[in-house]
């Protein structure tokens, strides 16, 4: 997001891929629902400050069981509610360890965050 608020974009495009959710076999990351979920609320909620038209596009992810219940997610997002379909697999995959965002990592976005700031 920090990106984003400094380049302040004229316009939104999303590749919306699920190879990051916790069930995909060739991503084999750590996402689950919830995180597609508020992913896609940041973004929705910049292209409303920005007044930038968004544009989501669905691609890929390989996992043909927990896929859905992501796209679900971003799809009730950007329309602002909820279909009542729960994801049974979310506490779990948000339970799992490694999700909290690490010094090095938190480093390495504010020093981009601070470049990008410079190049403004």
């Amino acid at each position: 997001m920090p990106a984003v608020n400094t380049f302040r974009p004229a316009f939104i495009v999303v590749a919306a891929g699920y190879d990051a959710a916790a069930g995909d076999p060739l991503g084999r990351m750590l996402c689950h629902s919830g995180t597609f979920r508020a992913m896609t609320r940041q973004v929705r909620e910049a292209a409303v400050r920005l007044g930038a038209p968004l544009l989501v596009c669905q691609e890929g992810g390989y996992s043909p069981t927990y896929l859905p219940f992501c796209g679900l997610a971003v799809i009730e997002e950007l329309a602002g509610l909820r279909s009542g379909v729960e994801d049974p697999l979310a506490g779990w995959y948000a339970g799992l360890g490694g999700q909290t965002l690490q010094p090095h990592q938190e480093a390495v976005i504010e020093l981009a965050a601070g470049r990008l700031r410079v190049a403004a």
